[in-house]
């Protein structure tokens, strides 16, 4: 009987432990959903004891963690930096929301009802490559004042923008073509942040800038009518005190004929290529050698074999071309055809060879991001080189990838050495529309919009694009963030301290 009485307790004690542990997990798991499920309640205090990620750049997703939250959005407000996150839920112990752009201050103020508490670690935010408006001025349909001269701020319209280029003895002045009945060209002083203008008189269209060897420039001038007109002109460089070398220089005919909207100076030979659209053909012409006055006529002159270097596939589109920095190849952009060829040049025979395509397919206008001929394109633009660490790190054989304007699908895009296409810039801002041309500025893929962007420029000494956006009159920028002096020394004054800790 002792023995039975003992089983017997130890079966009650047994129930009784069991009775505790699942009273405790049932509180304990009753307070958690209280926690994460509980109305904001005023009389208790709010705190933030965590957040994720620590660090990033504008429109991150970011979960802070604490307690007294409540449940309603529309009573929770968060800053970082200074700005407003835009809040999308809250659960008691934790807020989603989405990091501001360029908050560079990083400080969290998390605000509850009347209660705002600042958490005690700073969000590091890391600068993103951002597009803004550099210049031009219109209303929402479009309209604005032409203005030949003036500030960036109040310069009016850019319309047309077609080809942008820095001059090389002057890296803060930066041309552009308007590739309209008898536009000016445009100068940018990027450091005065003022624009101008230079008449061309009796040219009814500028396309192409490119410069000799010795500064001066040249302009390729697609002209109707016979082989005696001019179709690839040169301005003489003179000499200012303010950069503006060329506003009192006079065209003088370098070449004659018609259909020429492409031309360039080949650097190893100081060669002007230019091209005849008609018939798809590249010329070439030494005009250092044979002087200014010896024009060749495209396509009726003389000895014009001689001065034939190749052909591209397609005959009556327009086309233009860009040499590599090193010279070793010339990209060429099929505008109207929707591909991009190439063309190496022969250390020997001292010319360009027949092309290739690296990406794209003729009369192909679609948008996809793969390689080579798999690639889709949509009536490309002016495109830049742009020198890459990466590559010359790993010791590869060319250290630049080809950025270019896509101007039917509203961004840029990248063509690596390799002839992967991918997508740079644009088209973001998800919505519910499905067409992905704008104006919106911010983050280059999640938020930046263009509408036909034509013309791209690139200084690789700011690391800044410039994009000459057709549809929107503007020309936008692309560049890395930067915070205001204020905030870079208040910056540099927490490091400072960090590191005497």
């Amino acid at each position: 009987m002792k023995c039975k009485t003992m089983k017997h307790g130890s079966i009650g004690l047994q129930c009784m432990m069991l009775a505790f542990v699942f009273a405790v997990c049932f509180t304990g798991c009753k307070d958690s959903k209280d926690e994460t499920s509980a109305p904001y309640d005023p009389n208790q205090p709010v705190e933030v004891t965590d957040f994720t990620p620590k660090s990033g750049g504008g429109k991150k997703k970011m979960i802070i963690y604490g307690s007294n939250f409540g449940t309603d959005p529309s009573l929770v407000s968060v800053k970082v930096g200074g700005k407003e996150a835009i809040v999308i839920s809250a659960k008691g112990t934790s807020i989603y929301c989405s990091t501001p752009e360029s908050c560079f201050e990083g400080t969290i103020e998390v605000k509850v009802g009347e209660q705002t508490v600042i958490a005690s670690e700073k969000y590091q935010y890391e600068p993103q490559m951002v597009v803004t408006d550099l210049c031009g001025d219109v209303d929402e349909l479009g309209q604005g004042d032409i203005v030949e001269t003036g500030p960036f701020d109040n310069c009016g319209k850019i319309d047309y923008p077609f080809w942008f280029s820095f001059d090389p003895q002057h890296p803060n002045i930066l041309y552009l073509s308007q590739n309209d009945n008898e536009r000016p060209l445009r100068i940018l002083d990027l450091e005065k942040k003022m624009i101008y203008s230079k008449k061309l008189n009796d040219i009814k269209r500028a396309t192409t800038i490119t410069w000799t060897n010795d500064g001066d420039m040249v302009l390729a001038t697609p002209q109707t009518g016979n082989s005696k007109n001019r179709n690839n002109i040169i301005l003489k460089r003179g000499s200012s005190v303010d950069g503006l070398d060329f506003k009192e220089s006079s065209w003088v005919a370098l070449t004659r004929g018609n259909a020429c909207n492409g031309s360039m100076v080949l650097p190893q030979t100081g060669e002007l290529y230019f091209n005849y659209r008609a018939e798809g053909k590249v010329y070439r012409y030494n005009f250092e050698e044979n002087g200014y006055n010896n024009n060749p006529e495209v396509p009726k002159g003389e000895g014009l074999d001689d001065l034939l270097a190749f052909s591209v596939p397609n005959q009556t589109v327009d086309f233009s071309m860009v040499p590599h920095p090193t010279g070793k190849y010339v990209y060429i952009i099929m505008h109207e055809s929707h591909y991009i060829l190439r063309s190496n040049y022969d250390d020997e025979t001292k010319k360009l060879v027949t092309p290739y395509i690296v990406c794209g397919q003729s009369g192909q206008a679609d948008y996809k991001d793969l390689v080579g001929i798999n690639a889709r394109i949509n009536r490309p633009g002016q495109g830049v080189f742009v020198f890459n660490e990466e590559y010359k790190a790993a010791n590869k054989a060319d250290w630049y990838d080809f950025y270019f304007a896509d101007r039917e699908n509203h961004c840029i895009r990248v063509l690596t050495p390799d002839g992967v296409v991918s997508t740079f810039a644009g088209r973001g801002s998800a919505s519910s529309t499905c067409y992905k041309w704008g104006k919106q500025n911010g983050e280059v893929r999640e938020r930046a919009r263009f509408n036909q962007p034509t013309a791209l420029a690139y200084d690789e000494a700011t690391k800044t694009f410039y994009v000459g956006d057709w549809g929107n009159h503007k020309i936008r920028k692309i560049a890395r963030e930067q915070a205001s002096d204020d905030l870079s020394i208040e910056a540099s004054d927490d490091n400072q301290n960090q590191g005497n800790q």
